[in-house]
């Protein structure tokens, strides 16, 4: 170790030394380093003297522009949202699980809800609940392994490999969302936590992040097999007498709604069922029993509602919110799965001119699968469910081919946009729920600036005062380095756009004191040297080559505990690692280089016989 230290330090006196071989080289290698540093600050001093007025109008291009050329705030300094999100596992074990039954469901059930109301790991609870009931893991699991163990280690892999692809679709959509280093890191075994600076809309953030983005694209069934299905789940939820044949009027405009325990509850528009918004609750209940879900799914049927709600007016003249209701095959065409790419267009024809649409292109697997599917269901209707919600059904006039579809019946733009951009991220590969969400305003962060813009000068002036009075004029020339330094290193961020944060500001401050550091090991050598009768030029000389060694050494130690915290830290450490890196690289170069400057240049022009230091 001591011999690549050595080497090290003999490489930098080298560099040291060719930079400090003219008076001239110096004085232009400086400034254009420190040039470069303000003409990289400038954006960041020009956003930052503008009022609240000016800010709020500026043009979408001046915004663009000082979002990519100031440097970047943090969560708590610019504000923004903070969400937690946890991740379904009992979800994730139904989806792996193969051959279930209803001895599995009511296991899954209470799995569950222990989870919920435990605080043990969730595999935990997983070996517990199956014990508990019996349940013979291989018969569901069989593909992961034949024991017990090997089963559960398999899940496990499962769940992380799951919790992993989570964090990098999140990061996808951000990334699309616009947001400028995004915190997302994993936090115990199946939550994500997500940090979104300067985002205020607490809505559409929850929702970007929320949605899984399942896509499919799934036939709707004839109207003669959702009278049928409709007679079935009748029967089984009301003990009404009334015949059957009544049931068949359900699509006549002109047939007022019948008291049947589950048609009673649906509304006939055209050809189509619907539901109202006040009833949504009564239908769930219903397709959510033990029965219906048994002739559910001996028929492959599947029911859903409109992503939005529709005005209509009753019978009684008034209006009323209600969703279309879908009879679907429960087998997907077509999953998500294949999408190329997505994007918002504005539809240039028909009565949906002018209309928000998201446009997506398929893979030429997803080319050859559409093309199959809209060929043999011609005249059939296909719905596009996104998140289990039916977007469109329109019905397929003629094969299509060339993988392109069509997704109408967005509320606005924003809505396209961001639909949009969770179907290029992809899907999430199991749900998740947000367990705790906080908004930081930006008046806190605008404080946060000023606390920690007020904490910087007061450090600063404080040390300024104490180096003047103990090293008097040699204290101005280190005060004056110390004053680059804060320039370059600010310059230094911008250049990189790394985000600057609390802990940020803090390393800003440390900096500050490394830099003193930095010169006080200087002076006192320097001072040794003038105290061995040297003279001025000759202890200047002296004192910065045996003090080169000790500041190297210094700031090569906390060099790489920054790297190590940037490498393994996340979000706020790693902000504080970027800037005690840089802010070591730009303190010793001031230190060792501009100071020596000044000193020479002084020296230079004047036969100084006695140094104020």
């Amino acid at each position: 170790m001591k011999k690549y230290l050595k080497v090290l330090n003999s490489f930098t006196f080298k560099v040291i030394t060719i930079m400090n071989n003219t008076l001239r080289t110096r004085l232009l290698t400086i400034l254009f380093i420190f040039g470069l540093g303000v003409y990289a600050l400038l954006p960041s001093i020009r956003y930052q003297l503008l009022s609240d007025e000016q800010k709020n109008n500026l043009s979408k291009d001046e915004v663009a522009y000082f979002d990519s050329k100031s440097i970047k705030q943090g969560l708590d300094l610019k504000g923004g949202i903070y969400i937690v999100l946890e991740v379904d596992l009992p979800q994730l074990i139904n989806s792996l699980a193969k051959n279930k039954d209803r001895k599995f469901d009511v296991f899954l059930d209470e799995l569950s809800n222990d989870y919920r109301n435990s605080s043990a790991d969730f595999f935990t609870v997983f070996e517990q609940k199956a014990l508990e009931n019996d349940l013979k893991l291989p018969r569901y699991f069989i593909s992961y392994g034949k024991t017990k163990e090997q089963i559960v280690e398999q899940l496990n892999i499962q769940s992380n490999d799951s919790i992993n692809r989570i964090i990098e679709i999140i990061q996808n959509r951000v990334d699309q969302f616009g947001v400028s280093e995004p915190t997302i890191q994993k936090q115990g075994n199946n939550r994500v936590v997500v940090e979104l600076a300067g985002i205020q809309d607490s809505e559409r953030a929850r929702e970007l992040l929320q949605s899984t983005a399942l896509l499919e694209l799934m036939i709707v069934k004839d109207i003669d097999s959702t009278n049928t299905i409709v007679r079935q789940i009748d029967n089984l939820t009301t003990t009404s007498s009334k015949k059957n044949d009544e049931i068949d009027q359900l699509f006549n405009s002109d047939t007022e709604s019948n008291n049947l325990g589950f048609s009673s509850l649906l509304i006939a528009v055209g050809s189509d069922l619907a539901i109202s918004s006040d009833n949504l609750p009564a239908l769930k209940n219903i397709l959510n029993q033990d029965n219906v879900k048994q002739v559910l799914e001996a028929t492959g049927s599947l029911f859903l509602t409109g992503n939005s709600t529709e005005t209509l007016i009753n019978d009684f003249g008034e209006e009323e919110e209600v969703y279309l209701l879908y009879h679907l095959v429960d087998n997907a065409e077509l999953t998500g799965g294949v999408i190329e790419d997505a994007q918002m267009r504005l539809s240039q024809s028909g009565v949906t001119a002018g209309q928000a649409t998201v446009q997506v292109e398929m893979n030429n697997e997803g080319s050859r699968e559409w093309a199959r599917i809209t060929g043999v269901n011609i005249n059939k209707r296909i719905a596009i469910v996104l998140d289990k919600k039916v977007h469109m059904a329109p019905v397929i006039r003629s094969q299509i081919f060339g993988g392109a579809t069509v997704i109408e019946g967005m509320d606005s733009i924003q809505e396209a946009e961001d639909i949009a951009i969770v179907l290029r991220a992809g899907a999430l590969p199991v749900p998740v729920a947000i367990v705790d969400q906080r908004v930081v305003g930006p008046s806190l962060g605008a404080d946060s600036v000023s606390a920690g813009t007020s904490s910087i000068m007061i450090g600063l002036l404080l040390i300024i005062i104490f180096i003047v009075f103990y090293y008097r004029a040699s204290g101005l020339i280190a005060s004056f380095s110390l004053l680059w330094t804060l320039i370059l290193l600010l310059g230094v961020l911008a250049l990189l756009e790394a985000t600057l944060t609390l802990p940020g500001i803090a390393a800003l401050i440390l900096t500050v004191g490394m830099s003193v550091d930095a010169n006080v090991i200087i002076f006192e050598r320097i001072k040794e040297e003038l105290r061995n009768g040297k003279s001025v030029r000759s202890a200047i000389d002296a004192g910065y080559e045996r003090a080169i060694t000790t500041i190297v050494d210094a700031n090569l130690t906390t060099g790489i505990a920054a790297a190590v915290l940037y490498q393994y830290g996340s979000g706020p450490i790693k902000g504080f690692a970027t800037v005690l890196f840089w802010g070591i690289i730009v303190s010793m170069f001031t230190a060792i280089i501009v100071t020596r400057f000044l000193f020479d240049f002084i020296t230079s022009r004047k036969n100084i016989e006695k140094l104020s230091i």
